[in-house]
């Protein structure tokens, strides 16, 4: 099968692209020099402006996985890449006379600031959004459900690093509240011990999706690539970090540092008010870097995973304890 496939050097396009060995992968690239060698990867130079027209009579399945992650960025550069983009992407898709599926890549947190069960199902506009990178993936996939295209969409959701070795191309921002909270630098986090915190590995991320590009049609569908039930409740990833960090830091062993406090949404607004004041620069960094992961835990959300269980492929993981072992200490040593 002939694949095209962006995102190629994003966080989730090697493993993506490990996962379709057997198929002849096009992969759009605009900078060929940062591609990884596969073998069955054919690097194709480009952007969403400069599209390879020629490839249109070849290709049988799109997997469009590349997107902005700069979760504070203004909410129109964001739509620049992730909503126009996607647009160039479909306009592109149309002239495809051999397309067979059109595979878009999307975050599960297109919920906002929804609790609860989330469907695999198209969701009207939430309320608000925890960022704008939220509001401009739920923008791209309402282009999806309008297009007329065989389309189907893969939710993720937080994708924490490899279950072989914790490592990640491109830190997040899970892996900057990670390693705060290692320093002792993050006292409090919004949310309750009872919190779902939805972790998966690279690998598993990757499986999804070329599980669904390799699955018959189903026009429209939506697939959660989430742990779902597996979930751990943020009580329990707090204490495993608590045993981890003990590993690592004298200061954790003896109770110097201690795991932060859970509070509600108006005590850690407090909070990150009075750090803005203190104009304190280190404590600003803090709350920045973690601004795009904390917020959403006050929104507990189970997302409901049936269909991607009826894929042809591996459950996700319930042994979340040693993928946070692996991606913390990754997230430890490379930044010590």
């Amino acid at each position: 099968m002939n694949i095209f496939l962006t995102g190629y050097t994003g966080n989730l396009g090697p493993a993506l692209a490990g996962a379709l060995t057997g198929h002849a992968v096009q992969a759009l690239v605009r900078d060929p020099s940062h591609a990884p060698v596969l073998p069955h990867v054919k690097v194709v130079a480009g952007s969403f402006e400069d599209l390879p027209l020629s490839l249109q009579g070849e290709i049988e399945v799109i997997i469009h996985s590349a997107a902005s992650t700069a979760f504070l960025a203004p909410l129109e550069d964001l739509r620049r890449t992730n909503v126009e983009g996607t647009a160039r992407m479909l306009d592109f898709a149309r002239n495809c006379p051999r397309l067979k599926k059109f595979v878009h890549v999307s975050t599960a947190c297109v919920c906002g600031l929804r609790s609860g069960d989330i469907p695999e199902a198209r969701l009207p506009r939430p309320p608000a959004f925890v960022n704008s990178y939220e509001q401009s993936k739920w923008e791209a996939e309402e282009l999806i459900f309008e297009s007329g295209l065989p389309a189907e969409i893969v939710r993720l959701s937080i994708v924490a690093g490899s279950e072989r070795d914790g490592a990640v191309r491109s830190a997040g921002a899970l892996h900057h509240t990670l390693f705060w909270l290692w320093k002792g630098l993050i006292p409090m986090m919004p949310g309750s011990a009872d919190t779902p915190v939805d972790l998966i590995s690279t690998e598993y991320a990757a499986e999804v999706v070329a599980a669904c590009a390799n699955a018959p049609l189903a026009p429209l569908r939506v697939i959660h690539g989430c742990a779902g039930d597996r979930a751990p409740s943020l009580g329990e990833l707090l204490t495993s970090l608590t045993t981890i960090f003990s590993t690592k830091s004298a200061a954790w062993q003896r109770g110097s540092i201690a795991a932060p406090m859970m509070v509600d949404a108006e005590t850690f607004a407090l909070f990150e008010e009075t750090v803005v004041q203190s104009g304190d620069l280190l404590f600003r960094r803090v709350c920045q870097d973690s601004k795009a992961f904390l917020p959403g835990l006050l929104h507990p959300r189970r997302y409901l995973t049936r269909r991607a269980s009826e894929l042809p492929c591996r459950e996700p993981s319930s042994d979340w304890r040693s993928l946070a072992q692996l991606v913390t200490r990754h997230v430890i040593d490379s930044r010590s």
